[in-house]
């Protein structure tokens, strides 16, 4: 149940900029979009009004501070003026890095979903259970139905943690296909995956097809 904050207090509009800054900052990942709505009896147009007021603000100001669309809803992040002094200070937060392969699964999964572990294969001409395992564990995608037996033949779908980990509103803002490069990703802060890609267990030969198929 979504309360609402206005039961005892009339907020100004700057308090306002305060609030959805604080609830952002302490929530840490992307809060939805409707349920702040809810929180501040607003409409969803209303608070995209309200947070590019915020943005402009932190722009002009020069904060260290953005709002972004993430996953249906909005997070608070550092600034992009100051991408280079935060990589220089911090660098990368994990220097595990997912491996190439299951990155490879992601962007199928992404692409095809739902789509199942044998269509998966097909296209890699290699087995992709590893990567589906890893992919499962660091929730980026999950099980949504199946193709006859959910034990059998499970479809896999992303998750909302895979729009966060990317930075993105929806899967209608993936880029085209044609622009998709293999790149590792920062940021994943599990330790679960520090295996290297030699270590991975999709080899040749585990399904019929190879990798001349194409991808789409």
């Amino acid at each position: 149940m979504i309360h609402s904050l206005f039961l005892s207090k009339t907020y100004s509009r700057q308090e306002l900029y305060g609030l959805v800054e604080a609830i952002l900052f302490v929530n840490g990942k992307a809060y939805d979009k409707k349920d702040l709505a809810a929180l501040l009896e607003c409409s969803t147009q209303d608070l995209e009004a309200l947070i590019e007021e915020m943005n402009a603000n932190y722009k002009e100001a020069k904060r260290g501070l953005t709002i972004i669309p993430v996953a249906n809803g909005y997070q608070l992040v550092s600034s992009p003026l100051y991408h280079q002094e935060m990589k220089e200070l911090f660098g990368r937060r994990n220097e595990n890095k997912l491996p190439p392969s299951a990155l490879e699964v992601l962007a199928i999964v992404a692409y095809k979903q739902p789509v199942s572990k044998d269509e998966i294969d097909r296209i890699r001409g290699v087995s992709s259970s590893r990567s589906l395992n890893l992919l499962l564990t660091l929730k980026l995608i999950t099980v949504s139905g199946a193709s006859d037996d959910v034990f059998q033949n499970p479809l896999y779908v992303t998750t909302e943690r895979f729009l966060e980990l990317f930075r993105i509103n929806s899967l209608e803002d993936l880029p085209p296909i044609s622009q998709l490069e293999w790149k590792d990703i920062e940021g994943l802060d599990e330790e679960s995956f520090a295996e290297s890609d030699e270590d991975d267990e999709d080899v040749p030969g585990e399904a019929e097809s190879s990798r001349d198929e194409t991808l789409f």
